[in-house]
C-alpha cells in the first residue's frame, strides 16, 4: 500500500527540531494546497514560492544537501498524485481561427484565409481605437457633388497588404489556379467544382474589387 504523504510528514517531524518542524509544516501544507488545485504543479520552485511569505526556506535552499528530508516529502507528495516535482508545461491555447487554419490542407487557400483573419483583426483593432478617440459625421451626398466641394477629402479605404499577400489574393482568383483546382466560376463571382458550388456569389468579384482599389 502506498504511503501517504502525511505519514512521511508524521515521521520526519517525530524527532525534528523546531526549526525544521516548522518548516515541515510550511511544506506539508504548501503540496497539500496544490494537492486541491487542477494543475498539480509540486516543483521545488513552486513550492519555495508558496512558504516564502511564512519565512520558508528558498528554492536554492531546498536543493541543498542538508534539505534532503525536505525534497523526499515534496517527492511523495507528487508521486502519490501520478505526477513528479518538475514544473508541469503550459498547455498551448489554441482560438478559433488556429482551429479553422488547421483543418485546411490547400495551401493558397490556407494563406488567403490567414491574411484575411489578419486584416479582420487588424480593421477591428482600429474600429475599437476610433471609437475612443473621436465622433465622426458621415456626409451623405453623392461622389460627384463631394468631388465639387474643395474643402472636401475622400480617403480611399486602404488594405495595407503586402506584395505577398496581394499574390496570394491574384492567385486565388486566377484562371490557371482555377482550371488547376477543376473549378469554375461564373458572372456572379461564384466558384464550383462539377456544378457543386464552392464559394458563394461575391467571391470572385469581391477579390477582384480589392485588387482593383490597390
Amino acid at each position: 500500500m502506498e504511503l501517504h504523504p502525511d505519514e512521511l510528514f508524521s515521521k520526519f517531524y517525530e524527532n525534528a527540531s523546531t526549526r525544521k518542524k516548522k518548516t515541515l509544516e510550511l511544506i506539508n501544507n504548501a503540496c497539500k494546497k496544490q494537492s486541491e488545485s487542477d494543475i498539480k504543479d509540486f516543483s521545488i520552485g513552486t513550492i519555495a514560492r508558496l512558504i516564502a511569505n511564512d519565512g520558508g526556506p528558498s528554492e536554492q535552499a531546498l536543493r541543498n544537501k542538508n534539505a534532503e528530508d525536505y525534497r523526499v516529502l515534496i517527492s511523495q507528495w507528487a508521486e502519490y498524485y501520478k505526477t513528479t516535482t518538475k514544473k508541469p508545461k503550459k498547455e498551448k491555447r489554441t482560438t478559433v481561427n488556429d482551429d479553422i487554419l488547421a483543418s485546411i490542407s490547400e495551401p493558397t487557400t490556407k494563406a488567403l484565409v490567414g491574411m484575411l483573419m489578419a486584416e479582420n483583426k487588424k480593421l477591428k483593432r482600429e474600429n475599437s481605437l476610433l471609437k475612443e478617440q473621436t465622433t465622426f459625421t458621415i456626409d451623405m451626398r453623392s461622389r460627384n457633388d463631394l468631388s465639387k466641394n474643395k474643402d472636401v477629402v475622400i480617403v480611399e479605404p486602404s488594405y495595407n497588404l503586402t506584395d505577398t499577400e496581394i499574390d496570394a489574393l491574384r492567385n486565388a482568383i486566377s484562371n490557371e489556379f482555377l482550371n488547376h483546382q477543376g473549378w469554375t466560376k461564373d458572372n456572379y463571382g461564384r466558384v464550383k467544382e462539377n456544378g457543386i458550388q464552392i464559394y458563394k456569389a461575391g467571391y470572385i468579384t469581391a477579390i477582384q474589387k480589392i485588387l482593383n482599389k490597390i
